[in-house]
């Protein structure tokens, strides 16, 4: 049975574990220094096309290799194993690899999730995220096929979710246009190399499996990507949202609320069996469709004071400005509180949502 980390019990451990070092070498007590993550924008016009062909390939297998977590919410529950000499030691669970379809497969490992479509010659997948996760993917769709993969579909461009592409070399690169302004910036990480771009929507035809491509507008980032194969029922998006958890308020600066609220209800409209996101190892329509819910009812809560507040200024817009430092502190969703990292980040969900819908931020 597959267990969750929770990032802040790995961060209690690890802060532990460091403390105990420090004092039994020199004596001293330790200062924490935390980290925070980067941020893009966008960019100028594209080209698009389509991809190759061919079919299928057997199901899937399993297989182990650990390191550290990468960005967003609600993680998996740890792994503890006694330690004789300190506190508990962490394994990262192995990765998995679950068949949704003939031939069309969800990698999770290293919590983040790609999407693996083997045809008889080719593979495509996404999101590599970085060289060592990279490896890990490549392993295990070898298990699949001896197909190389040959195209990879950005979900986006978060440096936590692009790096890895030389890992295949014989793999075009495809994202949304708006990536290219953040990866000129070359701020952090492995940015990739983009072969191809698309402007609105792209399919790309694997064997006889089609792969759409579809932007709605900005979500999480500027270059949102929404992957969808209408035949199989499956759409895969990547830091929309999380099972029953608050996207935490470190990694909301760069979403725009009123955006992915949009593109969640588009999708949510689509024939759907599965739906892969980004940081869970679920496909649960369960966890889409609360989401749904969620970004729904903070939007019509948010709109709701704004409109009075403007109406109370006799139709003047800069009503609203007092919601900036008031409403965060006195709106409540009570209906959400169980969820992860409420208590935490509702505040900031607010903020987001009103500057979403006071100028489309």
């Amino acid at each position: 049975m597959t267990t969750i980390i929770k990032p802040a019990l790995i961060a209690r451990c690890a802060a532990m574990l460091c403390l105990s070092l420090l004092l039994s070498a020199c004596g001293s007590d330790p200062a924490p220094t935390p980290t925070t993550a980067p941020a893009p924008t966008t960019a100028p016009p594209p080209t698009a096309t389509t991809a190759p062909a061919p079919t299928t390939a057997p199901p899937p297998t399993t297989a182990p290799p650990p390191t550290t977590p990468p960005e967003p919410t609600a993680m998996p529950e740890p792994t503890q194993e006694a330690a004789s000499d300190g506190p508990p030691a962490f394994q990262m669970p192995p990765p998995t690899m679950t068949m949704l379809a003939d031939g069309v497969y969800h990698y999770f490992g290293f919590f983040t999730s790609s999407l693996v479509v083997v045809a008889n010659d080719q593979v495509l997948t996404t999101d590599p995220s970085n060289p060592m996760r990279a490896q890990s993917l490549k392993d295990e769709i070898a298990k699949l096929t001896d197909a190389p993969v040959t195209t990879i579909a950005l979900t986006h461009e978060h440096y936590d979710h692009v790096g890895g592409t030389g890992v295949f070399p014989d793999a075009k690169v495809v994202c949304q246009w708006n990536c290219t302004a953040a990866f000129a910036l070359t701020a952090l990480g492995d940015v990739p190399e983009v072969d191809e771009t698309f402007d609105d929507f792209m399919e790309i035809a694997v064997g006889d499996k089609r792969v759409q491509l579809h932007y709605l507008g900005p979500g999480d980032g500027d270059a949102t990507t929404i992957i969808y194969m209408p035949e199989e029922q499956i759409v895969v998006t990547s830091d929309m949202y999380e099972p029953r958890a608050l996207t935490h308020k470190n990694w909301v600066d760069d979403k725009n609320f009123v955006g992915t609220r949009r593109i969640l209800n588009t999708i949510n409209g689509w024939n759907l069996k599965h739906a892969i996101n980004a940081h869970s190892p679920g496909t649960d329509l369960v966890d889409l469709r609360e989401n749904v819910e969620y970004y729904n009812d903070l939007y019509d809560a948010v709109r709701a004071a704004v409109d009075e507040a403007i109406a109370q200024a006799g139709g003047a817009s800069f009503g609203a400005y007092g919601l900036f430092d008031t409403l965060p502190g006195t709106l409540q969703l009570d209906k959400y509180k169980d969820w992860d990292n409420y208590d935490t980040s509702f505040p900031r969900h607010i903020q987001r949502m009103l500057l979403g819908i006071y100028h489309g931020d």
